[in-house]
Order: C-alpha cells, then structure tokens, then sequence
C-alpha cells in the first residue's frame, strides 16, 4: 500500500504565514522582498507598504550603524549570522529581537539574498527580570532570617550567660570554703567544668551566627 506524501497534508503558504516568528527575505543590499504575515503584524504594515522598505527602514540611528557595519559584512564573508539583537522601530512602539540570517545566492541576476528569521525577546526579557526580582528578594529575606538570627541568638545568649555568670561564681566561693572535703571539691571540680564548658558552646554560638560570609 502507496503511502500518501507527507507534503499533501502540508499548507506551507499558511505554515510560512503564521510561523510564531517573523520570516523574511532581504536582498543584500537590505531591500525587504518578502515577509510573512507574522512579521508584518509586529511592524504594523501591509504587503504592499513593506514593498518598498529596508530593513534599516526599521531600526534606530544605532541600529542601523550596528546592521551596515556589522551584520551585512558578515552575511558577504560568512553567509550567516545568529542571534543579532537588534531594536526593531514600528508606529506602535519598539520591540527587541534576535535576528538570525543566511546568505544564498538569488535567480539569475538577483546576485545574493538573506533568508532571515526574528525572533521576540520581550517575553525572556520579561522572565529574566522576574527571575533577578526574585532572586534579589530571596537575597534580602536571607539577610532579615541572619539578621533577626543574630539579635535572637545575641538576647539568647544574655539571658544564659547571666545566670552561668553567677554559678561561675559560686563555683568559686565553694572551692575556696570546702578545699579539705575533697569528695565535694572534686563535685564542685566537675561542676566547674560543666559550666565552662556551656560558657565556651555559647560563645561558638554567638560566633557563628555573627559570622557574616
């Protein structure tokens, strides 16, 4: 059984049409030939209006600086360009995009032409930012938590070290009254060292939490 081609079940005229970016062929010279209806919705004119346009009829002072001095003379040395960000002037407004590009040579005696492609980059541009906004207040929430962290462990560590302050102390008054029973010296050694050893987790603490990368 013949399998029907697979180019009967294919509008290329309405593919080419709505592509969901602009398609175009310019000369070298930057005469516009052809777009499709995608691109001629984002510029905002007709076919008969782009007829008689350049592509540098679209692009600002700088644009057009940056396309003749440096797109079109690479197209001529290396037949292609990709991700060009150009700024692409219309009546409704300006849009940034991504042109890519490939030089082919053209029927007889049209010399050659670009077949192009533009992409919009408002949407990446809009994600991108929402990504650095994000990301920024991650970072100040991520200074509050260390901020209020270090006020918490600060206050914390008052309230412990006061009262360790004061068995510190009578750690020592014990020592120096109960020297000859040694069973509760060696109590109050232990004791001792129990509380300097809190003291010394306490200050690692605060420490750390006032440690700031």
């Amino acid at each position: 059984m013949e399998q029907e081609p697979k180019n009967d079940f294919i509008d290329f005229k309405f593919l080419y049409d709505t592509a969901p970016c602009g398609l175009l062929t310019i000369k070298m010279n930057g005469h516009i030939i052809y777009t499709n209806q995608t691109l001629l919705k984002w510029l905002g004119v007709s076919e008969e209006e782009i007829a008689d346009k350049k592509m540098t009829d679209f692009l600002d002072k700088a644009g057009v600086m940056y396309y003749e001095l440096f797109v079109q003379p690479i197209l001529k040395m290396h037949q292609e360009v990709k991700e060009i960000n150009l700024n692409i002037q219309t009546s409704n407004g300006a849009f940034s995009c991504l042109f890519n590009g490939v030089a082919v040579d053209g029927k007889a005696g049209e010399g050659e032409i670009i077949h192009a492609t533009i992409f919009k980059v408002e949407d990446r541009q809009k994600y991108e930012k929402e990504l650095l906004l994000k990301r920024n207040k991650a970072e100040e929430d991520n200074k509050l938590k260390s901020k209020v962290l270090r006020e918490v462990s600060f206050d914390q560590s008052h309230l412990v070290r006061a009262p360790l302050a004061n068995i510190l102390g009578l750690v020592a008054i014990l020592e120096r009254t109960i020297h000859k029973d040694h069973e509760a010296h060696r109590l109050v050694t232990m004791l001792q060292q129990s509380a300097s050893k809190l003291d010394n987790q306490i200050r690692s603490i605060v420490n750390k939490t006032n440690f700031n990368p």
